[in-house]
């Protein structure tokens, strides 16, 4: 009976140039071309190093073996549904828009972004935050290529927009990218 773990041999996977090509972790293989298409999950706090970052999840797909070296591109970017959960209570109003957006350098995004606000609002109130939220989205992502778009929801730069504009309709709590998808 032949040992097949012998083999095989370690990778270094390293995230892509919009997170500073930081190692993400290592990856066994017995073939480089097995590693193709293969995801990696960390959170965005072992790439920051911030504590207060540890519910955003990020997921790049191995796209390159060099040698030794595996490198990614960005898949995906998630908030923890138990983050969600605890920032959602009784008698709020929870909005969720799910966005199909296109980039100016023409990449395919489906963005969720979620509004909680503290109490019950009147159709008409989430209906007009509802339509700030699509409209200032397409428009941030119109203008900006999809690397700093990425950036700026993860850091939070293109919420704290629409929280300013969001809170002139209704007190609002908090807007949340949960969830951004790359699409083919």
């Amino acid at each position: 009976m032949k040992d097949t773990w012998k083999e095989k041999r370690w990778y270094n996977v390293f995230a892509p140039d919009m997170f500073g090509k930081q190692n993400l972790g290592e990856i066994v293989s017995s073939d480089p071309k097995n590693l193709m298409g293969r995801t990696m999950m960390t959170s965005l706090r072992d790439l920051t190093g911030d504590f207060s970052k540890t519910h955003v999840k990020l997921y790049f797909k191995i796209n390159d073996v060099q040698g030794e070296n595996a490198y990614t591109e960005f898949k995906q970017h998630e908030l923890l549904r138990s983050y969600i959960r605890s920032q959602t209570r009784r008698n709020n109003t929870k909005l969720d828009n799910i966005l199909d957006l296109r980039t100016k350098d023409g990449a395919k995004l489906r963005v969720t972004v979620t509004a909680i606000a503290p109490r019950r609002m009147q159709n008409s109130q989430s209906d007009a935050v509802n339509a700030l939220i699509r409209s200032h989205m397409a428009e941030a992502a119109s203008q900006m290529e999809m690397v700093p778009f990425i950036q700026e929801m993860i850091l939070g730069k293109i919420t704290s927009d629409i929280y300013k504009s969001a809170k002139k309709i209704y007190p609002i709590r908090r807007i949340e990218v949960v969830k951004v998808k790359k699409l083919k």
